[in-house]
């Protein structure tokens, strides 16, 4: 089987890393001959993309747009193209039309609310080339939808395509409990400068927080500075360890429809890492989080103050720490996605 897949973004970025790159080693011992397309290169999406960028430049989109069309143009030579995210950041019009006529079978892999609308819609004139309905055909062409949550399945199905739930997992032999356990309290939460925003539920819990240390793993520092927490840059080599020195993770988020299409990734990768995760009960969090036993929900800030209070407990943190990880074995481990990800993608030949 040959398989081309078509990543929004390169590997730096953890959708494509957690929904494509983790599985290529087991694929390719299987014999599966796979071949990753990224719509922008590393080096283009560094020059491109940035916390002081707005939305996304002309030129991204104009970069994007060549590098796409010119791997849809090879896209016959293959089985199946894999679909991640999206074909570009906007939806050009005509662009998975041409796709389905130069596809044999086409697997589209569905981690965000992208069918609510494109990640970067164009602006102004832009929009005449734009087609914002595109996702939602593009979800009905498919031969397959994979979501990776439940919400995001029974949307699939609502819009008539053939849906499989598969969430985003996590590699348990990478995402491990620390060896030590740190002295101090400390609140921690990782992510990106652009979902800095998501943590504002538990703002006012966290700017009244005394004796701990709150840490930020990828955050904006311009907007968090006011309540004093400590903003660490995020690289993918000293994720791990960043997560393994937190005494408990946040998952925060408001309560939009958008938020409904997360996977909520960086609370399983506490939860694999043995950290306790406390989150809003909202969206993909109330899959994989049962209050009390695996984790804590918060949705006011008085619950959240609660929260932090209790974790102050190491017994606490520890049992529901590895109750956490006990879930993310059983559900979420890379191990046991990997062969379901065969099985999923040969039933459509």
């Amino acid at each position: 089987m040959q398989v081309l897949f078509l990543t929004l973004y390169p590997d730096i970025v953890a959708s494509p890393r957690y929904r494509v790159a983790q599985f290529l080693p087991y694929l390719r011992e299987r014999g599966v001959e796979c071949t990753v397309a990224s719509a922008l290169t590393e080096r283009q999406y560094a020059q491109l993309t940035g916390p002081d960028r707005q939305g996304r430049p002309l030129w991204y989109h104009l970069a994007e747009t060549s590098r796409r069309l010119a791997q849809i143009a090879g896209a016959a030579a293959y089985d199946i193209v894999f679909v991640q995210k999206a074909l570009m950041t906007a939806s050009v019009r005509g662009a998975f039309g041409l796709l389905r006529r130069r596809a044999r079978r086409i697997v589209y892999d569905l981690d965000d609310a992208v069918h609510l609308s494109p990640p970067h819609p164009l602006r102004r004139l832009g929009r005449l080339i734009e087609a914002r309905r595109q996702i939602p055909k593009a979800m009905r062409a498919a031969d397959m939808v994979l979501a990776g949550n439940a919400w995001l399945a029974a949307q699939a199905e609502a819009l008539g395509a053939r849906a499989a739930y598969f969430p985003t997992v996590v590699d348990m032999r990478r995402f491990a409990p620390r060896p030590q356990v740190a002295e101090k309290y400390r609140i921690g939460w990782i992510g990106t400068p652009a979902a800095t925003e998501c943590i504002e539920p538990a703002a006012e819990a966290l700017a009244g927080l005394a004796n701990a240390e709150i840490h930020l793993v990828g955050a904006d520092a311009k907007a968090v500075c006011w309540f004093g927490a400590v903003v660490e840059p995020w690289s993918l080599d000293g994720e791990v360890e960043a997560i393994q020195q937190f005494s408990a993770g946040i998952m925060p988020m408001p309560k939009q429809e958008w938020m409904k299409g997360k996977c909520g990734l960086k609370g399983l990768l506490y939860m694999a890492c043995g950290i306790p995760c406390i989150a809003t009960p909202f969206g993909a969090a109330l899959e994989f989080i049962r209050h009390g036993e695996n984790g804590m929900f918060a949705d006011t800030t008085a619950e959240w103050r609660d929260a932090f209070e209790r974790l102050r407990d190491p017994t606490e943190r520890r049992r529901l720490g590895a109750a956490a990880r006990t879930t993310v074995e059983e559900n979420y481990a890379l191990d046991k996605a990997a062969p379901r990800l065969l099985e999923l993608m040969e039933s459509v030949l």
